[in-house]
């Protein structure tokens, strides 16, 4: 079976079980296969979850720069919003998500530059 054919048969998988985040995660693989480039990484189907992964993100590393609680960063940045858990695993883990995904996300360049978060 062909690249193609595969991204075929997945794509009607997806599509007979309306998996969303599975058709988003074949139509990026589809299009980096035609534009050939690597496909972006496909973290969320859900806009505002993926935002949040990058606040989550930001005040992970900003912490551990910093020394200071995880706690403290969100609300210095983030104010009233939700407060999402703490990621579990590593700073240098989150570190290495914020350098790849700003490499496809405008936002996250945009947060990285902005809170002065080193990737």
């Amino acid at each position: 079976m062909t690249e193609v054919e595969g991204l075929e048969e997945k794509f009607r998988e997806a599509l007979a079980s309306r998996n969303k985040s599975k058709l988003l995660e074949v139509h990026a693989k589809a299009i980096g296969l035609v534009s050939g480039h690597e496909p972006p990484p496909v973290i969320s189907a859900s806009k505002k979850a993926y935002q949040q992964l990058i606040h989550a993100y930001i005040c992970h590393v900003a912490s551990g720069d910093s020394k200071l609680p995880y706690v403290l960063w969100w609300r210095a940045y983030y104010g009233d919003q939700k407060l999402p858990k703490k990621p579990r695993h590593s700073v240098e883990r989150s570190r290495s998500h914020l350098r790849e995904m700003k490499k496809h996300s405008p936002l996250t360049s945009r947060l990285c530059t902005k809170y002065r978060v080193k990737t």
